[in-house]
This record gives structure tokens, C-alpha cells and sequence, in this order.
């Protein structure tokens, strides 16, 4: 499928600070918030338009590798990185099917990040991670592997846990035109609230419109 032109065709990042890469996640919610447009164990590929996947791409040909929680995998199977990506994939349970796309079409660039004791039986040339710590996985990434721009693109609680420990340096957010409601339904990022008076703050970048989706990038203010 040929994609539109999507609208971060000029996408550059700031060189990682502090040995590990520059972190940044990519979502597309619906206007009330919401980031998924059936159960959680089904795509989210009809959530976001033609121009949404072609804004996906753009900004995964910016970054060296892109990262994936397990739930995201079992979600969908058939999704697909350039074969010059590294993909990982951040389970705390091993359980993933080793034969779907993501393992097979590039395993020397296969990442799967555990805790210890975790066992996966990956094919020669595939890497597994054992890790204790976010910061320390992000370290090993960085010096081991020479990734530098590093792309989270969920779910809801693998956001979380990088945005709870304040790694994520830019986040991208495509609004889609359309209403899910839903109490319980993941959101951008989920995890324990952060108090009142100390939520990281943000400054938008750029805010484009394609048809009737905004396209959002934020980078997250410093002092």
C-alpha cells in the first residue's frame, strides 16, 4: 500500500545526553483519549488514517531502534520494522510466539529485554537482555548496541514505565477524529498517578492537520 505523505518528513533529534539513548514514544489516540478500537489483544491499525501509518513510518525512519511491550506483540503478530531497526521487545513473562514476523525477518536485529531468571529460546544471532533497571537496559542499548534514538511505541503501561522514571525526552500524538468511550480502556500511558503539583511538563513543538487528524510532538521541558 503506497501511504500519503505524512507530516514529520523533515524529522531530526537532539544528540542523547547521559550514555543512553534519546527516548521518544509515538501513540495515536481517539478525541476522548483512548488507544485502542477493540480489545486489547487486536490491532489498533484501523484507529489512525493512512496518513497516521505514514507518520508512524517517517518517525520510526528517524530512530535506530523501536521498542514494543510483549502485550503489543501478541496484539499484532504481523507488525512490521525496516530491516535496518532494531525491534525489541520488553516482556516481563517470556511468553511471545517466536515465529511471528518480528523474529523472523531480521533476527540479528531481535532485542528481547527481561528480567533476570526470564528464559527465551531465541534463534542464533537474536539478543536477550537480562535487565534489573529501565536506566540500566537503556545503558546496555546505548553502549552495546550504538542506539541513539530509540522509539517506544507502547502499550499504554510499557509508556508508563518510562515516563515514570522520566526517560521520555519527546512524546508524538496523532488525535484521531472519532469517539471510543470506555472506563477501562488503555490510555496514552497508564501507571501509578504522579502527584498533584509534579507532572512533567511538556512544550509542543509542532501541531499539523491532516484532513481531520492533528498531528502533536512535545518535548519534555528541562530546567
Amino acid at each position: 500500500m503506497t501511504l500519503p505523505p505524512g507530516p514529520y518528513s523533515d524529522l531530526t533529534f537532539p544528540q542523547p545526553a547521559g550514555g543512553r539513548p534519546y527516548v521518544f514514544c509515538n501513540m495515536v489516540a481517539t478525541i476522548d483519549g483512548k488507544t485502542v478500537s477493540g480489545g486489547l489483544d487486536e490491532t489498533v491499525m484501523d484507529l489512525g488514517s493512512p496518513a497516521d501509518h505514514a507518520a508512524m513510518r517517517q518517525i520510526e525512519a528517524a530512530a535506530d531502534a523501536v521498542l514494543i511491550g510483549g502485550q503489543t506483540l501478541r496484539a499484532t503478530p504481523k507488525v512490521h520494522f525496516d530491516a535496518s531497526l532494531y525491534r525489541i521487545v520488553l516482556t516481563a513473562s517470556g511468553n511471545l510466539d517466536l515465529g511471528v514476523r518480528f523474529f523472523t525477518e531480521a533476527p540479528t536485529k531481535v532485542i528481547v529485554a527481561t528480567p533476570p531468571g526470564i528464559e527465551v529460546g531465541l534463534d542464533e544471532g537474536s539478543h536477550h537482555l537480562n535487565f534489573h533497571s529501565l536506566d540500566g537496559l537503556l545503558a546496555d542499548l546505548r553502549l552495546n548496541f550504538g542506539i541513539e534514538r530509540l522509539l517506544v511505541e507502547g502499550g499504554s503501561e510499557v509508556n508508563a514505565s518510562f515516563l515514570s522514571k522520566d526517560l521520555v525526552e519527546e512524546l508524538f500524538l496523532t488525535i484521531a477524529p472519532k469517539i471510543r468511550l470506555g472506563r477501562d480502556l488503555p490510555t496514552y500511558a497508564g501507571g501509578d498517578p504522579f502527584p498533584r503539583g509534579h507532572m512533567p511538563a511538556f512544550e509542543l513543538l509542532s501541531c499539523q492537520t491532516i484532513e481531520d487528524e492533528v498531528f502533536l510532538r512535545y518535548r519534555r521541558k528541562r530546567s
